[in-house]
Order: structure tokens, then sequence, then C-alpha cells
């Protein structure tokens, strides 16, 4: 992992993983339909929390194995963010 202590570079790592997880879970993780066509097989809100489980990796690594707490606190912060983001799209936004 990347040796670095800051802050800054944690809020960057907590926000760049979740947004590629999430392009790559909507791109290559599909199902064959039966017709020819392929269809996500998760919907966009099992997506989201797919994409933010995955900041828990580099979260655990930061904090236990190299005891970088500046970092783990940027992953942390970005994750609770996008877990707001992802309550406000899931419950309150009327469509």
């Amino acid at each position: 992992m990347f040796k670095r202590d800051n802050f800054a570079f944690g809020t960057m790592i907590g926000a760049i993983i979740p947004i590629l997880v999430f392009i790559l879970l909507q791109e290559f993780v599909t199902i064959k339909l039966n017709n020819g066509e392929t269809q996500p097989r998760f919907d966009d809100a099992t997506n989201l929390v797919l994409s933010l489980v995955f900041n828990l990796i580099p979260f655990r690594q930061y904090m236990q194995k190299g005891n970088y707490e500046k970092t783990g606190k940027g992953i942390l912060l970005m994750t609770f963010l996008y877990a707001m983001v992802y309550v406000y799209i899931k419950f309150y936004k009327v469509n």
C-alpha cells in the first residue's frame, strides 16, 4: 500500500475506490437473458452499497497494518459521506 499518512490522501482514496467499483459493477457484472440481451445483476442501490463495502479494505490496511491514522480517517470520512448520499437517494429522493 502507499506509505503516506495524510488526511487529503485518505479522502482521495476513499472517494476514488467506490466510484471505480461502482463503474466495474455496472459494466461487467451482468446476466445474459434468454433472448441474448444482458442486464445488470444488481440494481443501482445494491451496487452503491457494494462499492462502499470495498472502502473497508484500504481502511483496514491503513488503520491496522500501517498505523496511518490520518489516512484512515480520510477514508472513513468519505465512506460516511457516500453512505449519507446513499440514504438520501434511497429514502428521500422522490421519483
